[in-house]
């Protein structure tokens, strides 16, 4: 569990992952921490009740011209970070229940942020 947190901290302090092992792209915007079999899901917003998906980035023409980042998959998010919900992974996919789960949360947490 403190390795997790620990990736989890670094991308918040940092911008980018330690590793590349240390994230994944689920869909419509929502990642994934992992380390070893367990993962937290999260989005990124800018806490005003806006979302914009952030998918990976696929081809490095679409980044800065100037950028010689390892990380230039990674897009730059927004400056929150919300955790949705953590699962132990039995199989190569993420859980389909767990990830609409993810999708579920984030609907509702930039909903409550309209408010």
């Amino acid at each position: 569990m403190a390795q997790l947190l620990a990736k989890i901290e670094y991308i918040g302090l940092n911008g980018e992952p330690p590793n590349r092992s240390a994230i994944n792209d689920l869909c419509e915007g929502v990642w994934e921490f992992k380390h070893g079999w367990h993962r937290v899901a999260y989005f990124d917003t800018p806490g005003d009740g806006t979302y914009e998906p952030k998918p990976r980035i696929g081809d490095r023409r679409e980044t800065d011209p100037d950028c010689q980042d390892d990380y230039w998959w990674y897009p730059h998010m927004d400056s929150i970070l919300r955790l949705t919900n953590a699962w132990s992974k039995t199989g190569q996919k993420a859980p389909p229940e767990d990830i609409q789960l993810s999708l579920t949360i984030r609907e509702e947490d930039v909903e409550h942020d309209k408010i």
